[in-house]
């Protein structure tokens, strides 16, 4: 964890899961690429053929949009870096963070995103969260922060110092 110019950063770590779900979903899908490529067409279904090609490299690379690097908390924001561009949280609107167990998102149902290629990414839902944004590459390290109207979920191979990082930042603000 870097804790350099008062700031956090820490990489998001992928799980065995993630990284079997990734490559066997991605073998899959370039395997059906080429196997559309080299399959002759006829002529009258060749808007077909690049139809799907298009479905399958639009997947790759909406996955590796969202796909986060990076989870960084300074004072005045936290920040998810993505391949592409990044999500910014402002510190003075985090009303409560804390650490969850794999078990408090066990029932959410996916309404957007990804269920494992290139990590849990997009907006969940569960009986005891409501609606959620989640960003997790490893279920066994989770990270809940609600703001005045979000709740995002994030995993944080060191979230118990990045929760103290956070809540150090709060109390400093609100001391200002």
């Amino acid at each position: 964890m870097n804790t350099e110019n008062n700031n956090i950063s820490v990489p998001f770590q992928w799980s065995g899961t993630v990284c079997a779900i990734t490559v066997v979903t991605l073998i899959i899908l370039i395997g059906t690429g080429f196997y559309l490529e080299a399959k002759i067409w006829p002529e009258g279904m060749l808007w077909l053929k690049y139809l799907l090609i298009t479905v399958i490299s639009g997947t790759i690379l909406i996955g590796l949009e969202y796909m986060p690097i990076r989870l960084k908390a300074d004072n005045e924001k936290i920040t998810v870096s993505r391949l592409f561009g990044s999500l910014k949280i402002p510190v003075d609107r985090i009303i409560e963070t804390r650490i969850l167990q794999e078990s408090d998102i066990s029932d959410s149902i996916r309404l957007f995103g990804s269920g494992g290629l290139f990590g849990f990414l997009g907006l969940f839902k569960n009986t005891n969260l409501g609606k959620y944004t989640m960003y997790a590459t490893d279920l066994n390290h989770l990270l809940f922060i609600r703001t005045r109207n979000k709740k995002y979920v994030f995993s944080c191979s060191r979230s118990k110092e990045l929760l103290e990082y956070i809540d150090l930042r709060l109390k400093h603000n609100c001391a200002k």
